[in-house]
C-alpha cells in the first residue's frame, strides 16, 4: 500500500507518527532477527545458558516462520516496487503459510526446563500466536474491507496473547509468585513473537482499527495518552498485590491472566470512547472538507491532502502526477435543463471519478466545473486513467441516454526532477494549462 489517505480512512493522520511508525517498524524487524539468531545458535555448537540443540530443534518451525514473517513484512514495505520484488513478496507470504502449518501439524516441543504441565500450555500458546502471526501478515495491506477487518480481530488477539507470555515471563522470572522459570529457547521465541506483533500491528495501524493512534484529533490524543497507562496498571496492581498479601502460592500465569483480562477490557472500553471522539471530529472535518454536491473533496481539503501525498512521493522518490478535468458543457446544461440536472451532472461526475481512480488517489473539486485527481502515477500511469475516465464516461452516457451526456476535458502532468521542489500548486497551474492548450488544438482541428 502507499502512504495516501484513502477516502475511507475514518482517523486523519499525522504524518510525524506516520514516519515513526515506519523507523519503529524496522526496529522491530531487526529486533525479530536477532530473536531467530538467538534460538538458531545451539545448532550452530553455541550454548547459552542451558540451551540445547534438541531445544532448538523443536523450536525450528517457530523461528523459520518468524523469519518468514520479518521477510514478507520487509518486502512489502511501499517503497519496495518492482515486479520481481511483487513475485518473491507473494512467494515468501505462501511459505508464510506453509510455516503456520507445520506448527499446527508439529508432533512434538521441546522449551527448557518448564513442568510437563506449563510446558504443554506454554507450547500452545506459543503455537497459536505463531499461526495468528502467520495468518495476520499473510492478510495484511490487502485492501478488502472484509479482510481488513478479520486480520484487526486476531491482530487484537495476538496483542493480548503476547501481553500474557510477556507477563507471564516476567512474574516467573523476578518469582513474584514463588519461582523463577524461563529457557534461552522460550526467550527467543517470545523475543521474535513480541516483535513481530509489534511491527504488523504499526503496519495496521496505517489503515486498520489502529489507526486511532496515529490521528491528529483530540481522540487520537486520548488513545496515545491512555492506552500505555491501561495497559501497565492492571500489572502493576497484581505484581503489588502479591507482593504485600503473599497468601498462599498463587500462580503467576492466574495473575497474568487476570491482569491481561484488565488491559482487555480497559483497552476495549478507550478503543470505543476515542473512536466515537474520533468520528464525531471527522463529521466535523467533512463539512468543512468535503464538497456537498459530490461528496469528493472541496478545493481546501485537496489541497491539504495533495500537498501531503506530494511530500510523502517526493521522500520515497516516486512521481507524483496531478489530472485537471473540466467539465465543458455544464453551462450549456444549466441553460438547457436546469439547475436540477445541473446539480445531477455533478454528482454524476464525482461518481466517475470514485469509480476511475484508486481509492487511495486524491480526488477533489476544484472549482464550479473544475476537478483534479492527484496520485502515485507515473506518465503512462496518468495517461492511462485518463483514457479510462473518458471511457467510462462515454459507457455511462450511452447507457443513460440523456440529452447533453457529460464532457470532460482534461490536461495531466507529472513531477520532472524528483529532486526539484514542486508544490501542488505549480502542478495544478502546469496541468490547467496543458488542458487548455489541447483545448485550443482540438478547436484549430475542427476549424480546419
Amino acid at each position: 500500500m502507499n502512504e495516501m489517505v484513502p477516502d475511507s480512512l475514518t482517523v486523519l493522520p499525522d504524518p510525524k507518527l506516520f514516519r515513526a511508525a515506519r523507523f519503529a517498524q524496522r526496529v522491530c524487524l531487526g529486533v525479530a532477527a536477532i530473536g531467530v539468531l538467538f534460538g538458531l545458535l545451539p545448532l550452530l555448537g553455541i550454548h547459552l545458558g542451558g540451551s540445547t540443540a534438541t531445544a532448538a530443534r523443536a523450536s525450528m518451525p517457530y523461528l523459520v516462520t518468524a523469519l518468514l514473517c520479518g521477510i514478507s513484512l520487509f518486502l512489502s514495505e511501499p517503497q519496495r516496487m518492482g515486479v520481481a520484488v511483487s513475485y518473491v513478496a507473494h512467494a515468501v507470504d505462501l511459505l508464510v503459510i506453509c510455516g503456520a502449518a507445520a506448527i499446527l501439524f508439529s508432533s512434538r516441543f521441546g522449551l527448557g526446563t518448564s513442568p510437563p504441565r506449563d510446558g504443554a500450555l506454554l507450547a500452545v500458546r506459543f503455537s497459536l500466536g505463531f499461526v495468528a502471526l502467520a495468518l495476520v501478515v499473510f492478510m495484511v495491506d490487502k485492501k478488502n474491507w472484509l479482510i481488513n477487518h478479520v486480520v484487526d480481530f486476531l491482530l487484537c488477539g495476538l496483542c493480548l496473547l503476547s501481553l500474557l507470555l510477556i507477563s507471564d515471563a516476567a512474574f516467573s522470572r523476578f518469582a513474584l509468585f514463588g519461582r523463577s522459570t524461563g529457557s534461552p529457547g522460550e526467550a527467543a521465541l517470545l523475543i521474535c513473537l513480541v516483535a513481530l506483533t509489534i511491527a504488523v500491528a504499526l503496519r495496521q495501524a496505517e489503515h486498520g482499527v489502529f489507526s486511532i493512534f496515529l490521528g491528529v484529533g483530540v481522540g487520537s490524543r486520548l488513545a496515545r495518552i491512555f492506552a500505555p497507562i491501561l495497559v501497565v496498571l492492571p500489572f502493576i496492581w497484581e505484581a503489588a498485590h502479591e507482593w504485600m498479601s503473599r497468601v498462599g502460592p498463587a500462580r503467576h500465569l492466574n495473575a497474568a491472566l487476570a491482569a491481561s483480562a484488565g488491559v482487555a477490557v480497559a483497552g476495549g472500553i478507550l478503543l470505543f470512547f476515542t473512536w466515537r471522539i474520533s468520528r464525531m471530529e471527522n463529521q466535523i472535518h467533512d463539512l468543512v472538507l468535503r464538497d456537498e454536491a459530490t461528496r469528493l473533496y472541496n478545493f481546501r481539503g485537496f489541497q491539504m491532502l495533495a500537498e501531503h501525498a506530494l511530500r510523502l512521493a517526493q521522500r520515497a522518490s516516486v512521481p507524483f502526477s496531478v489530472l485537471y478535468v473540466d467539465i465543458e458543457n455544464l453551462a450549456e446544461i444549466h441553460t438547457e435543463l436546469g439547475p436540477n440536472v445541473a446539480a445531477a451532472t455533478l454528482k454524476e461526475a464525482g461518481e466517475l471519478l470514485r469509480a476511475t481512480f484508486r481509492e487511495s488517489d486524491i480526488k477533489g473539486r476544484i472549482g464550479a466545473d473544475a476537478f483534479a485527481v492527484a496520485g502515485q502515477f507515473d506518465r503512462t500511469g496518468i495517461s492511462v486513467a485518463a483514457l479510462r475516465l473518458e471511457a467510462a464516461t462515454a459507457a455511462r452516457g450511452a447507457r443513460n441516454g440523456r440529452p447533453i451526456p457529460i464532457k470532460f476535458s482534461m490536461g495531466h502532468v507529472t513531477t520532472s526532477d524528483l529532486n526539484a521542489p514542486e508544490n501542488l500548486r505549480e502542478l495544478l497551474e502546469r496541468a490547467g494549462q496543458v488542458r487548455n492548450r489541447q483545448e485550443s488544438l482540438l478547436k484549430e482541428m475542427l476549424v480546419n
